[in-house]
């Protein structure tokens, strides 16, 4: 039977909620019609009348990929989603038929699943990271690629490898996909960096930003990796204190108490990690009476695209892009 690739929104942003809630779902929406009870040519009408002016190619292109939801994907059928919080390729099974949905965002059909074994994207092959990397929002996946995420899924931890490998149409839907694998493989690029290369780049992201940050002396900093503050003085508020954690395991609650507890009245707390946070410790985060904010992975490659432009030398020697140029 074969196995699918659904992509949970533009950056993965209801992966979360699919996970959470057992279901996969489109956008596309035909204001609550059984799509599974339409042909594919009635399909394309009902699209073409809610979508007029759209060229043939890209009519083509989303019919087609609504057609797989409603009719190729059946029950049994294995399913694929990335998490770009974790870097996790989910693998699931299909126990449920396509029915409309009302009042979910982003969500105009579902499909119940059963999440089971997560694959950390560090562990597959450079062609799997690459086959995965398709503009489309649902396509199929091939037995080999299939076959190296469940041998992925059934590494243990220390397994994974350490770093990962070097990276290798003008729509609106090929521009964003391929934007978003460019990120997944500057996470790639993140990830191999050493610790003290690590604190060096968010030291650049805040210069970027517009502050003067410098990186602590080496030996016990109580959480204080980095500093930075408005004036090179640091005598000016508000100063940013932060913290960072370049490894896989995600931070919990107590670290956060813990860094939470080094903070002055009139400091700022940043933390960055690597690995992620537990829900507990964005919880904790979120009702501290210092404001402290918290930037994972995905985050913190975001934001340094974002500031790239106003980073200073050393910063871009450390993590180089080059930018992409479209079509307007």
């Amino acid at each position: 039977m074969t196995a699918w690739m659904i992509r949970a929104g533009r950056a993965g942003v209801y992966a979360a909620d699919w996970l959470e809630c057992g279901y996969i779902g489109i956008g596309w929406d035909f204001g609550g019609v059984d799509i599974s009870a339409m042909s594919r040519e009635e399909i394309r009408a009902a699209y073409e009348s809610s979508h007029p002016g759209e060229s043939r190619s890209k009519v083509a292109a989303a019919v087609g990929q609504i057609n797989r939801f409603a009719h190729d994907i059946v029950r049994g059928s294995s399913v694929v989603m990335y998490d770009p919080q974790t870097r996790l390729y989910h693998v699931g099974e299909v126990t449920g038929d396509c029915e409309p949905v009302f009042g979910v965002d982003g969500m105009a059909y579902r499909r119940s699943v059963v999440w089971r074994e997560g694959a950390p994207r560090d562990a597959l092959s450079s062609s799997s990271k690459n086959s995965l990397g398709s503009i489309s929002t649902i396509f199929s996946v091939s037995d080999e690629v299939m076959g190296d995420i469940l041998r992925a899924a059934s590494l243990p931890v220390s397994k994974i490898p350490a770093e990962a490998d070097a990276p290798d149409t003008d729509d609106d839907e090929a521009r964003i996909a391929t934007y978003d694998d460019g990120v997944e493989r500057i996470k790639d690029r993140v990830l191999a960096l050493d610790w003290e290369d690590m604190e060096q780049l968010v030291a650049g992201l805040l210069r970027a930003m517009g502050y003067c940050a410098r990186v602590t002396s080496k030996g016990p900093d109580g959480g204080r990796d980095v500093i930075a503050s408005p004036d090179a003085l640091g005598l000016e508020s508000p100063r940013i204190v932060t913290e960072v954690k370049h490894r896989k395991g995600s931070m919990g609650s107590h670290e956060i108490r813990s860094f939470i507890g080094g903070l002055r009245a009139s400091d700022r707390g940043l933390y960055v990690s690597t690995g992620g946070f537990t829900r507990e410790a964005r919880y904790e985060a979120d009702r501290s009476n210092i404001p402290v904010k918290l930037l994972d992975l995905d985050e913190f490659v975001r934001l340094y695209i974002e500031c790239y432009d106003r980073a200073d030398e050393d910063t871009r020697a450390i993590l180089p892009l080059v930018r992409i140029w479209w079509p307007a």
